[in-house]
């Protein structure tokens, strides 16, 4: 019934949509496109008083907006003023017509320093013709020797729904939550915890949706917060020292807000999806990628550690059972403990390298785990390479240290930008697929863990945050394909921060989090579905796969496309009981490598919940869900196509679309033709 009825709403407002009207009142002004509705204050304070997007709800409560933005300043003698609209003259606003649309630029004097001046701030609210998308952006002039160094825009509150609502966030795959009072829910991007620019809160009349449109990946927190009965969004940003130039501070990008009455989904789809598609990462379909077609055809990831004759053994049983549609995470190969001595990996283990050689002569492919992005200051190479030259710096110079519990002992973040870390990692590429002979590489955290902001004053970059750090890494990976990657062989990264998608070759997507509180939801696969290759759902049970979250997850990797597996093969061949789920993921294999005309460049549609005899359970570390679950999708020569998969071990008679009964064999799948 919503869905009807959204439908008729949507096509109602479409239909009165018109060139943006600019409506001056008594201390207000109002943009109106019949698709959009806001009210500003231009009295004593600046207010949001009404907003409405698509037929929505009043999404707003009068002063609850008062401060959409918060400047921290650092001043010529260190000074290190935070400034929010509290603290300025309010000089109200002016409107005016573009071609396009109409514009309103609110003006706030600050008295930074005591030279008789004023250093206005101006935020532009923009609402184009024909368009429900409200569009942000912020200027700040600045005394002489001062600049802006962090920078929290836009604030929005909304009017919390008083029916259930679930904060959407882009964490891997992405996130659901309830929204729960006096909570944030944070988002850090590019990383696992923000793959996309985009946050969202569902409520069952539709979704606010709210996206900062940064072209140039830089980092950024984004939040919601919960607190009295407002839904608080927000952008937190270390500045680049590059976006303060003679006098003046501006933001370069533009974020967007609206309210979607079909929901979270529809809104990425309607809004998320055609940004993200024209920007540099993902402009390219997966057809047009010189990815390795091995690769492409591949169904089914292991992760063996260690180089014991256990693993080995197990490796070789996974290889009998699933053949050569298999390739190999190595993990443990080097000489020093995990998350220690980083980067000096070599000489890896005597026995590697001939272990490599023997799986691969099976049809196996193998790549060996090494970490892009953390220094032990504990390491030779540290002081005899100079790393503490390369070492990200906080702003007074100390050190970024983390430490693991893998290891317990500290590692520093290294800064992308800097020649050595280039050249170091470059040389690992080169002696590791020569020296013992891999099918490429694997480099952790690049695609997973977000920027630091760099203060380090002999690296080439603007000091602070900004766009070096993806750029820094996008230019020492295109280094390696160029000059340093045999042909056929690959390089990839974990997790799926959007910016990285062309980087690398696939993404490994594990990090999602999930819990009986935090559902997954295929935000990601509505994006980029034909963009991209990744493989696994989230990190395989690390020592019990008969416990239902095994059987869970890979259902849902094929669901949404993405390769099978990424276990532990010793885990798969203890006893009878672990070989069901090695059969079941052999299971899943197999009829995966008839689908690659879908998963490798065709477009995920939408989650299908079948009903009849679909037992909902409580899933080992997941929660509540469907033994039957399905999708749909668009191939890639765009012809429609439904997936049902039974992750149980019973059979089951389900309802798909349609009505159409359909009889589920135990852990199996099946694929109609639409």
């Amino acid at each position: 019934m919503r869905y009807t009825l959204t439908v008729i709403a949507l096509a109602a407002a479409f239909s009165a949509s018109a060139a943006t009207r600019i409506v001056n009142g008594e201390g207000t002004v109002s943009l109106d496109n019949g698709l959009t509705s806001v009210k500003f204050s231009t009295g004593k304070c600046f207010d949001i008083l009404s907003m409405k997007h698509n037929g929505s709800r009043e999404l707003v409560t009068p002063e609850n907006n008062l401060n959409p933005w918060t400047i921290t300043y650092l001043g010529a003698q260190g000074e290190t003023p935070e400034v929010n609209p509290a603290c300025t003259v309010y000089r109200g606003a002016t409107a005016s017509r573009t071609d396009s649309s109409a514009v309103v630029r609110f003006h706030w004097d600050t008295r930074l320093v005591y030279d008789g001046g004023t250093y206005p701030v101006e935020m532009t609210v923009s609402l184009p013709d024909n368009s429900p998308l409200l569009e942000w952006n912020i200027t700040a002039a600045l005394p002489e020797g001062w600049k802006v160094s962090e920078i929290k825009f836009p604030t929005v509150a909304i009017t919390s729904p008083e029916e259930a609502a679930k904060v959407i966030t882009p964490a891997g795959w992405g996130n659901e939550y309830k929204l729960r009072a006096d909570t944030i829910y944070e988002a850090n991007y590019p990383s696992w915890s923000a793959s996309m620019q985009m946050m969202m809160l569902d409520e069952p009349s539709g979704a606010y949706f709210y996206s900062p449109r940064d072209y140039a990946a830089c980092g950024k927190l984004m939040t919601i917060g919960e607190r009295l009965g407002q839904s608080e969004f927000s952008t937190k940003t270390v500045v680049s020292e590059a976006w303060n130039k003679d006098g003046r501070f501006t933001l370069p990008w533009t974020s967007v807000t609206s309210f979607h009455p079909q929901g979270w989904a529809e809104a990425a789809k309607a809004w998320y999806r055609p940004f993200a598609h024209s920007t540099s990462w993902g402009k390219q379909k997966l057809a047009d990628r010189n990815i390795p077609q091995w690769l492409k055809d591949q169904d089914v990831w292991l992760r063996a550690k260690y180089t014991g004759d256990t693993t080995v053994i197990a490796v070789n049983k996974a290889l009998d059972l699933y053949g050569d549609s298999t390739a190999i995470h190595w993990y443990f190969w080097h000489n020093h403990a995990y998350d220690s001595h980083y980067p000096d990996y070599l000489p890896a283990k005597p026995e590697f390298s001939p272990i490599v050689q023997q799986v691969r002569k099976r049809g196996a492919k193998v790549m060996p785990y090494i970490n892009g992005r953390l220094w032990d200051p504990g390491a030779d190479s540290y002081k005899a390479r100079k790393g503490y030259e390369a070492s990200c710096r906080r702003p007074d110079g100390a050190l970024y240290t983390e430490i693991y519990p893998t290891s317990i002992v500290p590692n520093t973040v290294t800064c992308p930008s800097s020649p050595i870390w280039h050249d170091m990692l470059i040389e690992l590429a080169d002696s590791i697929q020569l020296g013992i002979g891999t099918d490429g590489i694997y480099i952790d955290q690049i695609a997973a863990a977000a920027p630091y902001p760099c203060y380090a004053h002999n690296h080439p970059h603007p000091a602070g945050g900004g766009e070096f750090w993806y750029e820094s890494y996008k230019g020492i990976i295109d280094d390696m394909r160029a000059d340093h990657l045999p042909e056929g062989n690959i390089i990839f990264s974990e997790e799926n921060a959007e910016c990285y998608i062309p980087v690398f070759d696939i993404l490994l997507t594990v990090n999602t989090p999930h819990n009986p509180s935090c559902k997954i939801v295929p935000l990601y696969p509505l994006i980029y579905s034909d963009r991209v290759l990744t493989t696994a759902f989230t990190y395989s049970p690390y020592f019990d796969v008969t416990l239902g979250d095994f059987r869970y997850q890979n259902m849902q990797a094929l669901l949404y496309g993405a390769q099978l597996g990424w276990v532990d093969p010793r885990l798969l061949f203890k006893d009878e009981a672990t070989m069901y789920e090695a059969q079941y993921l052999k299971n899943l294999a197999d009829f995966r490598k008839d689908q690659h005309d879908v998963f490798v460049g065709g477009q995920y549609l939408e989650e299908i919940i079948p009903g009849g005899d679909n037992p909902y359970v409580n899933v080992n570390v997941f929660g509540w869900d469907y033994m039957v679950k399905g999708a749909k999708w668009l191939s890639a020569d765009g012809k429609p196509v439904m997936y049902i998969v039974n992750s149980d071990s019973k059979p089951h008679t389900v309802t798909i679309p349609g009505g159409k009964k359909v009889k589920m064999q135990p852990i199996s799948a099946k694929r109609f033709d639409l």
